[in-house]
């Protein structure tokens, strides 16, 4: 299973989940709402307290090749390279939908060499110590929560995500890392949401 399929295949597992959980199967059915001005009010404002998009990026970006190191210290002569890096900036989810925020999802940073016996990647023997080291990279993005349950995880082929109240995620599998920033403020609109409007008296 490559990053990307398995990425997509908790996104889908853990929103079905939550709609069946909070609202009912029927819920599945009806057209999405726009979040209210009320709500986008306190999601802008906690748009404030975030880091811009670009920060984050480069945060997350410099995360995955710490991460990507400490694994190849342990497994001589496995590398890796950026894939997807194609990706753009898009709108978030609720209930910052109506806010100018944006969000990203990393390109995958997959692995070159490494475990040959269950075709490449991160061997199982050292999994786990490479599993803790992401837990901590990921402790400093905000990402302290981890999911209680593997999908489909079977030798040759783990998983773990690592996630937070921040929106920031960090993927790692057995052949690659991924993740996205959450929805953050790309530094121009911060920097003009957050300026104070001259006063009258300034104007004058």
């Amino acid at each position: 299973m490559t990053i990307g399929m398995y990425r997509m295949g908790i996104a889908a597992a853990l929103m079905v989940a939550a709609i069946a959980t909070t609202t009912g199967c029927d819920a599945m059915d009806s057209e999405p709402q726009n979040t209210g001005p009320a709500e986008t009010s306190q999601a802008a404002k906690e748009l404030q307290t975030r880091p811009t998009l670009e920060d984050t990026q480069a945060h997350l970006k410099q995360a995955f090749e710490d991460l990507a190191a400490y694994a190849s210290s342990l497994v001589p002569g496995m590398t890796w390279k950026w894939v997807s890096t194609d990706q753009y900036p898009s709108g978030c989810d609720a209930p910052f939908d109506q806010t100018t925020g944006r969000q990203y999802h990393m390109p995958d940073y997959i692995t070159q060499g490494g475990d040959a016996a269950h075709g490449g990647g991160i061997p199982d023997d050292v999994w786990p110590v490479v599993r803790d080291k992401a837990r901590q990279i990921a402790a400093d993005l905000g990402a302290t929560e981890s999911d209680p349950f593997p999908f489909n995880e079977k030798v040759g082929d783990r998983q773990a995500r690592f996630y937070g109240s921040n929106g920031t995620v960090l993927w790692l599998a057995t052949r690659g890392i991924s993740g996205d920033t959450g929805c953050r403020l790309p530094a121009a609109d911060k920097a003009s949401t957050s300026s104070t409007p001259p006063t009258t008296a300034a104007q004058k």
